[in-house]
């Protein structure tokens, strides 16, 4: 697992650069960082059937499983107990709520993605979809943690 995340950091490296001016302070251990967590978070999605691209019912099933309250929306707690607690996992969660109440509806975190990684509109968002819509999200939080220097405000 550690070698193919490092080899696909290198493809992130691409991506990234691709359409981006990569800034300079951006680390390979950084690199390193989203590509374990963009591999990781695929692949628990990716369950019904495990078949490398992702349906609009595995997302569902992602968002009915951290919504452990079944409240209809994923508070921080919630979404802590599957990403992790690094300092980036709440701007993570404050990019997706979009809204600023505090909780993630399903819309925000289900519907607008699945819409954004699936650019042909055919259903189906394969591993490169995700990992390009995915890798953007984080680059961008990178971006403005290096901009203004601050983690998880």
């Amino acid at each position: 697992m550690l070698l193919y995340s490092v080899a696909f950091a290198g493809f992130i490296s691409v991506v990234l650069s691709n359409g981006h001016s990569k800034p300079k302070s951006l680390s390979q251990d950084q690199y390193n960082y989203i590509a374990q967590d963009v591999d990781r978070s695929f692949d628990l999605v990716d369950v019904n059937p495990k078949d490398g691209s992702l349906q609009y019912q595995e997302l569902s099933m992602a968002f009915a499983y951290i919504d452990t309250n079944n409240d209809g929306v994923l508070s921080f707690e919630e979404y802590l107990k599957v990403t992790g607690s690094e300092p980036i996992q709440r701007d993570i969660f404050n990019h997706y709520d979009t809204n600023r109440d505090g909780v993630l509806q399903k819309t925000e975190y289900v519907d607008t993605p699945f819409r954004a990684m699936d650019p042909n509109g055919d259903n189906v968002v394969t591993r490169h979809d995700y990992v390009n819509f995915y890798t953007n999200v984080i680059y961008n939080i990178l971006q403005q943690q290096q901009q203004f220097g601050q983690i998880g405000r």
